[in-house]
């Protein structure tokens, strides 16, 4: 017995000893923070508070050169208004340039999801290297589900935004803070769980979900957007075989799209199958027939009129000799037998029915008597 109440009261020192000293770091083991020199790309997540801490901690590591391009996190916060619409304005008025900053906008509900659907996305632009940005608080915890999810690819690292509410070394001093610790302590436990029956993700994402889209070609120049395959892009593998866009002409856009209108434009248009060419080609036809022709009468006028000669009269002798070559080509009338001329030039007199009604009748013969 002696013994045994011996170990109780060593447990109790040893608890009464370390559990204090446990206690007042507890609020320091909930921060992690990765040192490095420079990354690409940094990812600030979702759950920004009105104060913008993680935001403001990712603006100064650009303004350090410390990072390339910034990625904004946001969920919908408002019907179809995302908290990363905002935080991406707030970041260009900053001095970050539109260039280097993208969205990425997800409808995860916690931060495993979010995790999730980010690596996802990670591996489909190729990253290496990703920098997460989040508060103070949510470091320690983030890089846990993170790494458990990537298993390093891509390289997961934390860097932590001082939060004033939280104060790590004196999280007992406010009640804010003290809130705070509860509460993440309680997510801790509760994600080492999940984490225990959480498969790692192998898997890519189906879509590019940047915003603007990062792989939309060559920008130009003064546009500030990185290109993927340069030394400080996304990554040279994926981009070495990609191909600048081809600029498509207005024909070919319109042979694409709009056959029947190229065929209009076209003074090549092919003839369609049935072998007759369609009504709006023949109706161009006859309209640049109409346009030679007054074009040549014009020029005949100004020869006309420069050799001293009146147009209009010029005009009336061409008619007259058109009429007198088409009554020239006039088919000539059969005759009919024992006829000297045809009908339609016979005279009203000298037609044979004209001379029945008009000859007398004969007298009646006297009847003479025997």
């Amino acid at each position: 017995m002696r013994q045994g109440s011996l170990w109780v009261w060593v447990f109790l020192a040893f608890f009464l000893t370390v559990a204090p000293v446990c206690i007042w770091k507890s609020g320091r083991w909930l921060v992690a923070d990765d040192h490095f020199q420079k990354v690409r790309w940094a990812v600030v997540l979702a759950g920004e508070s009105r104060d913008c801490e993680r935001t403001d901690a990712a603006i100064r590591l650009f303004q350090d050169g410390r990072i390339d391009s910034l990625v904004i996190s946001g969920c919908r916060i408002f019907k179809t208004r995302y908290q990363s619409e905002f935080l991406a304005d707030y970041a260009a008025h900053e001095g970050v340039p539109r260039g280097r900053l993208f969205e990425f906008r997800q409808d995860a509900y916690s931060t495993l999801e979010e995790a999730r659907v980010l690596v996802r996305q990670f591996r489909l632009q190729n990253l290496d290297t990703v920098l997460i940005i989040t508060s103070n608080y949510h470091t320690a915890r983030t890089r846990r589900i993170f790494r458990k999810l990537t298993q390093g690819y891509p390289v997961v690292l934390v860097y932590p935004a001082e939060y004033h509410v939280y104060e790590p070394g004196a999280w007992w001093s406010n009640r804010e803070s003290l809130k705070y610790w509860f509460n993440e302590w309680g997510k801790t436990l509760f994600t080492v769980f999940e984490l225990a029956r959480t498969s790692p993700e192998n898997g890519k994402a189906d879509f590019q979900g940047l915003t603007p889209d990062i792989w939309s070609g060559p920008m130009e120049k003064d546009s500030g957007h990185p290109n993927p395959s340069s030394p400080s892009g996304m990554g040279s593998s994926s981009m070495e075989s990609a191909h600048p866009q081809r600029v498509i002409s207005t024909a070919e856009s319109l042979a694409v799209v709009h056959p029947d209108t190229l065929a209009k434009r076209s003074p090549t248009a092919k003839v369609p199958d049935s072998g007759m060419p369609s009504d709006d080609l023949r109706a161009e036809d006859s309209t640049g027939t109409q346009e030679k022709k007054e074009s040549s009468l014009h020029k005949e006028e100004i020869k006309s009129a420069a050799n001293g000669k009146d147009p209009m009269d010029e005009s009336l002798k061409s008619n007259a000799k058109t009429e007198v070559n088409d009554t020239s080509k006039k088919p000539v009338p059969k005759l009919k037998h024992g006829q000297s001329k045809p009908e339609s030039e016979l005279k009203n007199s000298e037609h044979p029915a004209n001379k029945a009604a008009k000859k007398p009748p004969e007298k009646a013969k006297k009847k003479t008597s025997a």
